[in-house]
Formats: structure tokens, sequence, C-alpha cells
């Protein structure tokens, strides 16, 4: 069966990528996961004085991002699988967890920054672009 891999997030451009992997998803009557990268990493939820509270907040807002991820896929009438991975560059995450788990297709949404914050901040979208080993779709 077909895999696919939508990265999901807080941002506009997250949830219209969501709805389209959703919508892909059905079309293909392929397998569908959305993945949320916590930059917040087992090193840092192991350590001794991490602040509890700080780590329930970023559990929550992990868990409603897929929750929310979820309810689009089960509104367009699929059933979806949800993960987290941590790491600090949320593209290098992406790519590396589509490839271990052998995912076809890899769905990521884009802000559509140009010029100067482009270059600054980057594009996670771009780079999984660059690295992934299997076909990707940037929804704008």
């Amino acid at each position: 069966m077909y895999k696919i891999l939508c990265a999901a997030d807080e941002t506009e451009a997250s949830r219209k990528a969501i709805k389209f992997a959703a919508t892909m998803a059905k079309a293909m009557n392929a397998e569908l996961c959305y993945l949320y990268v916590s930059l917040i990493t087992e090193e840092v939820l192991n350590q001794p004085t991490t602040d509890v509270s700080i780590l329930e907040v970023v559990k929550e807002r992990e868990h409603s991002v897929l929750a929310d991820a979820e309810k689009v896929a089960l509104a367009e009438g699929v059933k979806a699988t949800c993960a987290v991975a941590r790491g600090r560059k949320p593209s290098k995450v992406v790519e590396q967890y589509a490839e271990a788990e052998g995912y076809d297709h890899i769905i990521a949404g884009a802000t559509g920054r140009k010029g100067i914050p482009r270059f600054v901040l980057g594009s996670t979208a771009v780079k999984i672009v660059n690295a992934a080993h299997c076909p990707v779709t940037v929804v704008r």
C-alpha cells in the first residue's frame, strides 16, 4: 500500500498540507501518517532539571495539532495515524523518519517567505525536498 507522511505543526501552511494529504490519501487509497516534529529532544526530556510544566504545555500542543489533523482525515473518510518525532532540525527529522518507516511520499506546508527572510530562516519544506528519498509535495 502507498504510504504518505505529512509534516504537521501549528501554522496555516501546515493546516493546508494536512487537508491536502487527507484528500490525496483518500484518492489514492493510501496509508496516511501525520508527523509532528518537536524541538524538545529526548535529551531535554530526560534532564532532571527540566520544568515539568513546560513539558506538559509542549506535549499538549503536540497532541492538539495531531488530534486536529486526525479530525481532518476522518472528515475525508481517511483513518490516519499520528506520530511525534524529536529533533533540532525538523527537515532532517521528517526526511529520516520517512525513509526509516518506508514512506512513499512526503507532504509539507510552506509559508511562501521570499528574499532575505527565507534566506535567513531557511525553508523546512525546501530542505525536505532536497534531502528526501521519495517525492515531496509542497503545499502553499
